[in-house]
């Protein structure tokens, strides 16, 4: 009974002691890298590297935006499989924000469910599809369906984003009109503290 006291009080000290030294190292190396990161990101060179990154990102955007579902649905399967899912999110996304602000959405759930299932499928049939000898093109009857799913994804975003935009209107009215008496009372306050402060 004593030798199993003494064993778990060794772990238990072990384990803090371990515990200790990992908070510690994890300490010691966020502040070298704080320290050491203000030093180099002034540098020319890092601002290069970064404005070079910043400028992808934003081409990749540009590029997501303006490009067609038919423009998504090309390339290799691992990236088409990414972009369907990020068409498939981003309308979720939309709509359920559009529900938790009483918008009108209609079925458009029921709708997302389904696209979530046929995303399913067709993401099945782009990774069999990666087996595919290298030499060999890709059926285009998958990446038909892949294109209509992004486009119905794409009509569906459209759509809660228009239901959330009418929804918030007259909270944006308020808004407005609440700010504009609020200036006028500021401004008429200022104009009154002026005219006592004026010398007579």
């Amino acid at each position: 009974m004593t030798f199993l006291v003494h064993a778990l009080a060794f772990v238990l000290i072990a384990a803090l002691v371990g515990a200790a030294g990992l908070a510690v190292a994890f300490l010691l190396a966020r502040s070298y890298v704080r320290r050491h990161w203000r030093l180099v990101r002034g540098h020319i060179v890092t601002r290069g590297v970064l404005a070079v990154l910043a400028a992808l990102a934003a081409g990749r955007e540009r590029y997501a935006s303006r490009a067609t579902p038919t423009d998504l649905s090309r390339g290799t399967s691992a990236r088409v499989r990414r972009r369907m899912w990020t068409a498939v999110e981003d309308a979720e996304i939309a709509v359920a924000h559009a529900s938790t602000h009483d918008a009108p959405v209609a079925d458009l759930p029921s709708v997302c469910r389904r696209l979530r299932a046929v995303a399913e499928d067709l993401d099945a049939l782009l990774r069999l599809e990666r087996r595919l000898p290298r030499n060999a093109a890709p059926p285009e009857s998958v990446r038909s369906r892949v294109a209509e799913v992004i486009g119905a994804a794409r009509d569906v975003q459209a759509a809660a984003l228009g239901a959330s935009g009418d929804a918030a209107q007259p909270q944006v009215r308020d808004l407005v009109r609440h700010a504009s008496e609020e200036v006028e009372l500021v401004s008429a306050a200022l104009s009154r503290l002026r005219s006592l402060s004026t010398p007579r």
